[in-house]
């Protein structure tokens, strides 16, 4: 199974490089203050010396980031090890310190006279930061003080930050004993996560009752941490003026409040097709189905892959779809870019880092053999390949809002699917189809309960100043049920789930991306089966723009319109055309 070689950045966490770089880092972003402090709000600043001055700031965030990028890997790769865990709170405190130096140039800009700002935004001069400008001027109402951006930077680590920490500290130490094949073993949150798709029904629900098992007995933990992060998010947006927490992050993600608002409206409504397929999977499994089952594969053959042969399925999909494509995914593999070991101690789950545009994506991943751990594979190169490709872009254009950064992830499962579906007998086929689906549930109306939850959570602290676990696991009841409806059991121990969501602690509302971003991709696929091979360079372009323009006027572009309500019904038309009426 492939590690990460992290000597890409320094020769180990012993490099005095590291603080060298760091220190550095602070010196320059010190200097730059002084340097432009008077400068940015002065009435005479030219075109010139803004581009200036975002071009140093560039080479300040690029070498932070890239010794940040660093200390947060050698962290994830085992969150156990004390020498990690130092080099991570050093690489915080370093980034809070960064933070705060540089909270001064949004203030300052904001001075300028909205005629001057306009004028810069439209100087060619500027055309690089033309879209840095803009969205500047659209938060003008939410940003604050010089002195309050520099309170809320750093005191950052210390408040949300320093919960969030303690929330991935904690899970990720989290092992789970159970009887298989007359064997107790020892497993992480990955491997007990992978039993939901065995055949053997006893021990699914097992594997799940004593995973929630353990997040209840931390309950007054993940009560009070959870409490305190949505408090401390809240209380920022409201201070910076904004509607509704939510819309916070709808701002950074570039996405109006109504367009998010109808993704979730439209998505809720369309819970009965999960409904109508779980009661045809209990038939075809002949049980009465609880939560524990809802991946539970539909025969008792069980298909495993190993780590090169999930690579090599890949891999044919992007290279078939594009040789550029397929040489950027091919390159994680030979520059030794991706960490898919299980591991006690390493951080549960998948991701890819992209902290800068060098076209040096990092992946991590827990890799099980199953199917579905094929399609994660094939996901988190697609965020490769879009970090890859995003680089062309200034630091200020080239991390997608999250809007945007699951479209290229969601495309590369599709083209999987693709790839895999002619090779299979017509009951692999079945069971294949019901894998996709259930894996587009959970990305689409899964990932919309939870974001629902979200909304409910925290308008519920905001009124009663807290909220108990007892009550948090009947918020989260009231969502299960209503995308379930009786078509399974829910087990009292899921009212506990949500305290298992990584995102809602270290990104509150993140999650509605995943849906927005498969909803987006199906209606980019379908359009890709009509165009075949033309539409290949526009989506590239749509991937090398990173966010050098809105998600709206970008997908504008490739005639797309995510204002348009039957845009987003498109998506499930597609499930069902495609998926679910392929079943028996």
């Amino acid at each position: 199974m492939p590690t990460w070689d992290l000597t890409f950045f320094y020769s180990s966490p012993k490099d005095s490089q590291i603080n060298e770089d760091f220190e550095e880092s602070l010196r320059k972003i010190k200097k730059l203050q002084q340097q432009y402090y008077d400068k940015l709000s002065d009435p005479s600043l030219t075109p010139s010396e803004l581009k200036n001055f975002f071009q140093e700031f560039e080479k300040i965030l690029k070498m932070h980031n890239f010794t940040y990028q660093y200390c947060h890997l050698l962290y994830d790769s085992n969150t156990q090890d004390e020498t990690a865990q130092k080099l991570y709170a050093k690489a915080k405190d370093y980034d809070s310190k960064i933070e705060m130096e540089s909270s001064f140039w949004k203030p300052r800009l904001l001075k300028q006279s909205e005629e001057k700002l306009n004028e810069l935004m439209h100087d060619q001069e500027l055309k690089d930061y033309t879209h840095v400008i803009q969205r500047l001027i659209k938060s003008k109402n939410h940003i604050l003080s010089e002195d309050a951006e520099k309170v809320l930077a750093v005191m950052y680590n210390s408040s949300r930050g320093g919960f969030e920490e303690l929330y991935g500290r904690l899970t990720s130490s989290y092992t789970f004993k159970l009887e298989i094949d007359g064997e107790i073993k020892e497993l992480t949150d990955p491997q007990v996560r992978a039993l939901r798709r065995k055949p053997d029904l006893k021990l699914r629900r097992q594997a799940m009752k004593e995973f929630f098992k353990k997040y209840d007995e931390d309950s007054l933990i993940f009560e009070k941490t959870y409490n305190s992060i949505v408090k401390n998010y809240d209380t920022e947006a409201n201070l910076r003026n904004f509607q509704s927490p939510i819309s916070m992050r709808n701002l950074n993600n570039e996405v109006e409040d109504e367009i998010v608002e109808t993704v979730i409206k439209v998505t809720t409504d369309r819970t009965p097709m999960v409904h109508q397929y779980y009661r045809w999977k209990g038939k075809k499994l002949g049980i009465e189905q609880t939560l524990a089952d809802i991946y539970a594969p539909l025969t008792n053959v069980e298909k495993e892959y190993s780590f090169e042969e999930a690579q090599k399925i890949v891999l044919v999909s992007y290279y078939e779809f594009d040789e550029e494509i397929g040489e950027i995914a091919e390159s994680f593999f030979k520059e030794k870019r991706i960490d898919a070991e299980i591991r006690k101690g390493k951080r549960g789950g998948a991701y890819t880092s992209y902290a800068l545009p060098n076209k040096k994506p990092f992946i991590l991943l827990n890799f099980t053999g199953t199917l579905a751990d094929v399609g994660t594979l094939a996901h988190e190169l697609g965020h490769g390949i879009h970090g890859t490709l995003a680089s062309e872009q200034n630091i200020w254009n080239y991390h997608p809002p999250l809007t945007m950064a699951e479209v290229a992830s969601v495309f590369g499962e599709m083209l999987v699917i693709d790839k895999i579906l002619p090779t299979l007998s017509e009951e692999e086929r079945t069971g294949y189809l019901a894998s996709n689906i259930e894996g587009m549930f959970s990305t689409m109306f899964r990932q919309n309960m939870i974001a629902r939850f979200e909304i409910s959570s925290h308008n519920l602290i905001e009124q009663n100043g807290s909220a108990s676990w007892k009550e948090l696991a009947e918020l989260y009841k009231k969502e299960l049920e209503i995308m379930f409806g009786d078509s399974v059991i829910i087990p009292k121990e899921y009212y506990y789930e949500w305290s298992s969501i990584p995102h809602i602690f270290r990104t509150p509302f993140y999650v509605y991306a995943y849906n927005f971003a498969n909803l987006l991709v199906l209606v980019l696929y379908q359009q890709y089966k009509v165009e075949g091979k033309s539409f290949v360079p526009k989506y590239k372009e749509l991937l090398r723009s990173g966010a050098k323009d809105s998600p709206k006027e970008l997908l504008k572009k490739i005639g797309i319109d995510i204002s348009n309500k039957d845009f987003w019904e498109k998506g499930f038309e597609f499930i069902e055309r495609e998926f679910i009426s392929k079943l028996d």
